[in-house]
């Protein structure tokens, strides 16, 4: 009969190359999982400023409605008692509609956002979402040039790690290429008994000595290497003039945002217009186009604020 115990000694596995292969793999998926998150949460982001934005919509609607109510009211009363035509009348019940139509148009809007958000929320709704304050919250880019931006940005740029990282993995993948050239050891202990009542025992020490099996496969780890820094190189120059192309857009929406803002705020004309209707200096018709000229301009101020938000959240989302 015969007994032997046998153990072969992987250098490569000594010396802790395959460990450090596995780690590196390892922080590597841990950065496609930061990218996979960062999508997440940006696309949170973004439907959180677009219900914002109908948030503040249907409150400006909502003011609309009742004032709107009540000048088709003040028409009826005219008109009852003849002091206007079916004309006027008429074009203000028709306003009155299409501000309802508008009503119901953005409250579907926002049960959708509302459903969007608390299925990205875990099934958990989101209370206090209530209108868009793009520009008193949220700090200015004019202080800022771009390369000062960016060399902050730089630092938490998930593709950027990434790139990085995968450098790092195929460059360990490369050391355990080259360390599968060292040669690996064997030992055996051998104890036999023979038939004739004598026994022989020992130990056995090999060592094999690759020469051409691994030489393949450090040629691939090197070229994957050389893909990868190639890679790296390519990745960081495409992120900085794309995001510097972004940074300029966001400046521009929100200087538009703030132009908006500043023209509603100093040429306010509906309680003028108003009151213009009540002394009758004007016609209901000339009010409905006087109003309906600010109304478009509001509308088109919050509309503004939403694209600055949505682009600073584009241009940001690294901080998420």
């Amino acid at each position: 009969t015969e007994f032997t115990v046998s153990q072969r000694i992987d250098l490569a596995t000594v010396t802790g190359q395959r460990k450090r292969v596995a780690r590196e793999q390892n922080l590597l998926i841990d950065e496609e999982y930061r990218m996979a998150r960062m999508d997440i949460l940006l696309d949170a982001q973004l439907t959180l400023v677009d219900l914002a934005y109908y948030n503040a919509l249907a409150a400006e609607l909502d003011r609309r409605l009742g004032h709107a109510r009540r000048v088709v009211e003040a028409e009826r009363v005219r008109f009852d008692n003849g002091d206007t035509d079916a004309l006027s009348y008429n074009n203000v019940l028709l306003s009155l509609s299409a501000l309802e139509a508008e009503e119901a148009r953005i409250e579907m809007e926002r049960s959708v956002l509302i459903a969007r958000l608390t299925a990205l929320n875990g099934g958990v709704s989101l209370d206090n979402i209530e209108s868009l304050d793009a520009i008193e919250n949220l700090e200015s880019l004019d202080n800022l040039d771009f390369s000062s931006w960016y060399a902050e940005a730089e630092a938490h740029l998930p593709q950027l790690a990434g790139a990085r990282q995968l450098c790092e993995a195929r460059s360990s993948e490369l050391a355990l290429a080259k360390s599968m050239y060292l040669p690996s050891l064997s030992a055996t202990y051998i104890n036999e008994r023979h038939t004739i009542g004598t026994r022989s025992q020992g130990v056995a020490v090999g060592v094999r000595i690759p020469l051409w099996a691994n030489k393949n496969r450090v040629r691939s780890a090197r070229t994957a290497l050389q893909a990868a820094e190639a890679n790296q190189a390519d990745v960081a120059l495409r992120l900085r003039s794309a995001y510097e192309q972004e940074y300029v857009r966001v400046k521009g929406l929100q200087q538009t945002a703030m132009r908006y803002r500043r023209a509603l705020d100093e040429a306010n004309n509906s309680a003028l217009l108003q009151r213009a209707m009540d002394e009758g200096l004007i016609s209901v018709l000339e009010y409905l186009q006087g109003i309906e000229l600010y109304y478009d301009y509001l509308d088109r101020s919050l509309g503004a604020e939403r694209d600055y938000l949505r682009a600073r959240a584009e241009l940001e989302a690294w901080r998420l």
